[in-house]
């Protein structure tokens, strides 16, 4: 089992640059990110990773994607966020040795579907939509991060022919217990687990990053209060049924043993108090993962690519590449 050492690049323009990151997972409707989403697009346009909205009678699907000849690299967003806003700054060195695609997962993002459809296996057929809309024929690096990292076990799984290794970050898989969350929520002093992944107030805001950052960045009062009025509150409606499809089909998805063929590999922040050590741990026994295909991330919390976008790079390259 690796530790790999977190370098020391946690300055002021990393904390600047993290703050507006977690605004514009939130911020899809406030005019605040018309212009900062644009500075985004336009950046990722130089480096040749261009938007395109497949819409089918059940769904628009929202992907950023370069395609250059390179291994193709799949990176799935973690829960209420989207793939340019969790991955950006990583995507612009990672797109330099891969072909990239950071699909939006359906209610996150620039996805929508038909209000019907919140099942993880809704998810993997919008990501298998997405692939075959962008006439992927070759198997796929696929990286998924908490919510996203499960709706990737269960596409390696159903898809093993388009999956050539998993890399799973801080996800619950299927190790995990929602009671678990809604104790946690508690004891910050917020209702459930909703209320955390979506939250309806400031201070519920603040504990949710918290969970996120190992070292949560200072965010003004007032972005916060308008991540809760235009980001999260609004898309309740959407995200909170994602929630409830899990609790009412927690005890399959916990009993489910995936059969995997392909290499795993595991990464997690040694301070994810979300989906703790405890849930890697029983993901590497019940799958029998070498302990040289899990990394533990020193002064990391839920989304170390977040946290650290430069050490998220290095980890990918080694892991995929070498």
């Amino acid at each position: 089992m690796k530790t790999t050492r977190r370098k020391s690049q946690w300055g002021s323009s990393l904390h600047t640059f993290l703050a507006l990151t977690m605004v514009l997972l939130a911020l899809e409707s406030c005019k605040i990110l018309g212009s900062a989403e644009k500075i985004m697009i336009n950046k990722f346009a130089k480096k040749g990773i261009v938007g395109q909205r497949f819409v089918s009678p059940d769904a628009g699907r929202q992907v950023y994607y370069k395609f250059h000849g390179k291994p193709k690299l799949v990176l799935v967003h973690g829960f209420g966020a989207s793939g340019i806003g969790q991955y950006y700054k990583s995507s612009l060195k990672l797109q330099e040795d891969f072909d990239l695609i950071l699909p939006d997962l359906l209610y996150c993002g620039r996805s929508m579907g038909d209000s019907v459809e919140f099942s993880i296996d809704g998810q993997v057929e919008h990501l298998k939509a997405i692939l075959d809309s962008l006439k992927v024929d070759e198997p796929v690096y696929l990286v998924g991060n908490s919510y996203g990292g499960l709706v990737s076990a269960y596409f390696a799984e159903y898809y093993p022919e388009m999956v050539s290794k998993l890399i799973i970050y801080d996800s619950p898989v299927n190790c995990y217990s929602l009671s678990y969350a809604d104790s946690l929520a508690q004891s910050l002093g917020v209702p459930n687990i909703d209320n955390l992944l979506s939250p309806t107030t400031v201070h519920e805001n603040r504990q949710s990053f918290d969970l996120i950052f190992y070292d949560q960045p200072w965010i003004p009062r007032f972005i916060r209060k308008n991540l809760v009025k235009h980001g999260s509150v609004p898309m309740r409606g959407y995200q909170i049924p994602l929630l409830n499809h899990l609790k009412e089909n927690e005890a399959d998805y916990n009993s489910h043993l995936f059969d995997f063929r392909m290499p795993v590999y595991l990464v997690w922040g040694d301070s994810d108090r979300l989906i703790p050590l405890s849930t890697m741990r029983c993901i590497q026994e019940r799958y029998n993962i070498p302990d040289e295909r899990v990394t533990i991330i020193p002064k990391a919390a839920h989304a170390f690519n977040v946290e650290y976008p430069d050490q998220f790079v290095e980890y990918i390259q080694k892991t995929l590449l070498q």
